[in-house]
């Protein structure tokens, strides 16, 4: 008796011992599957289009306007006027007055700006300065990474993208703007080598009180040529640039 039970068992299946699974619940399965699929392939394409639509609107827009050449920017130079001091038995010039509008700047050359200020300013505003061609893309992906999820933004432009904010004093927040700064930069790298970028970059940046470039900057808070400063100074100063009234000498 025992032996025909099991073997009716063993005929009857797994199926026997176990509840069947109801056809509605494999049909609702396959009609999930089948929505999730559909939803994927819609974000395919779209993906796949706006990306086609991206490279045409970079190709024919952004490109064509993203060249740029130093050259063409001229930068506001302090005035200086001097007197002949008449007590001075070689007939020396004094300095009488400087005047400038709205941008006190006095030009001076890479060679005569302490390297210490130099490194200091690439070690606060882009580390990888001489090693990217114009884009950090680490810090670019991590900005656009933190804006999508809610973080705090961390300014992600090289030196070589704020040196073409100072120079076509364009800085709306939008896309278009933003890529065509990128687009910029690249071909600014192409066309100058990184010391006469930082030159200018020095000469140009705004550093409070009026004063744009690092000699105006030396001059104003400490009385002295830039080529002057000790390393404390050199570094008062290039700290400058991430917050002018902050960090202005005078207060802090």
């Amino acid at each position: 008796m025992i032996m025909t039970m099991t073997a009716v068992e063993a005929a009857a299946g797994p199926s026997a011992g176990a509840p069947a699974v109801p056809s509605g619940r494999k049909k609702k399965d396959h009609k999930v599957r089948r929505v999730l699929l559909t939803i994927l392939l819609i974000v395919l394409i779209t993906g796949a289009i706006l990306v086609c639509m991206s490279a045409m609107y970079i190709k024919n827009v952004i490109i064509p306007q993203a060249g740029l050449d130093m050259a063409d920017y001229t930068a506001n130079l302090t005035t200086t006027m001097l007197y002949k001091d008449p007590h001075s038995s070689k007939g020396e010039y004094v300095e009488m007055q400087t005047l400038y509008a709205e941008e006190n700047r006095v030009w001076i050359p890479l060679d005569q700006i302490p390297e210490n200020l130099i490194k200091a300013t690439v070690a606060i505003e882009d580390k990888r300065f001489y090693d990217h061609h114009g884009v950090d893309w680490v810090r670019t992906c991590r900005g656009i990474l933190n804006m999508f999820t809610g973080r705090k933004i961390v300014g992600g432009s090289t030196l070589t993208q704020q040196l073409i904010k100072n120079l076509t004093q364009e800085d709306d927040i939008t896309v278009q703007r933003k890529l065509m700064e990128i687009f910029r930069a690249l071909d600014l790298e192409k066309k100058y080598d990184k010391d006469e970028l930082i030159e200018y970059y020095l000469n140009a940046v705004f550093f409070g009180r009026n004063c744009y470039g690092v000699e105006a900057a030396a001059q104003t808070y400490f009385g002295k040529s830039i080529s002057e400063c000790s390393l404390a100074e050199c570094a008062s100063i290039a700290g400058i640039t991430n917050n002018p009234s902050r960090y202005d000498p005078f207060v802090s």
